[in-house]
């Protein structure tokens, strides 16, 4: 959805720079910080597409995508994205903190007649929802386990009333 392409890649200078605002504004809010930094390598071109978003309460969000393009004439252009997501949450006591990462990569030869634009902004938005979901279904919830497991308040009086029991029995 956004990108902005060497000179000779590109028309309209103006459309990835605005293509990049709608999408952080559309996913992140308008708070969020974003930047998009393009440079050639040999047989293509490479991206990186950053995006920071902080909350009031100090949790953070940090989208890292590389993305390398390897253009090959009258064949689809192939594409390697890897994107790390970083987060920080704070919990409510305001001391602790939860801070993790998680990277993954993905290729794909995909047809760039009409420009790369959109391949990358479907590829770099596919990828971010798939980690956002595996950091809160397993990630996350994981991590909601193993808090819950270890110290439960429903057990913790279960086993109170045992050792009673075991004292007075």
């Amino acid at each position: 959805m956004f990108l902005i392409q060497s000179v000779e890649r590109t028309t309209g200078r103006g459309q990835p720079t605005e293509i990049r605002q709608v999408y952080t504004n559309m996913y992140y809010g308008e708070e969020a910080l974003s930047s998009v930094y393009v440079w050639d390598v040999d047989g293509g071109f490479a991206a990186s597409i950053l995006i920071k978003k902080t909350s009031e309460t100090g949790d953070t969000w940090d989208a890292i995508n590389v993305m390398e393009v390897a253009e090959r004439l009258g064949r689809p252009s192939q594409y390697k994205l890897t994107t790390t997501i970083l987060t920080t949450l704070v919990m409510a006591d305001g001391d602790t903190r939860i801070s993790g990462s998680l990277t993954r990569q993905k290729e794909e030869a995909l047809p760039s007649d009409t420009g790369h634009t959109t391949n990358i902004g479907q590829m770099v938005e596919a990828m971010e929802n798939n980690i956002r979901q595996q950091l809160e279904g397993v990630y996350f919830g994981k991590t909601r386990d193993v808090m819950n497991e270890m110290r439960s308040v429903t057990a913790g009086a279960g086993r109170q009333k045992q050792a009673s029991a075991v004292m007075m029995g």
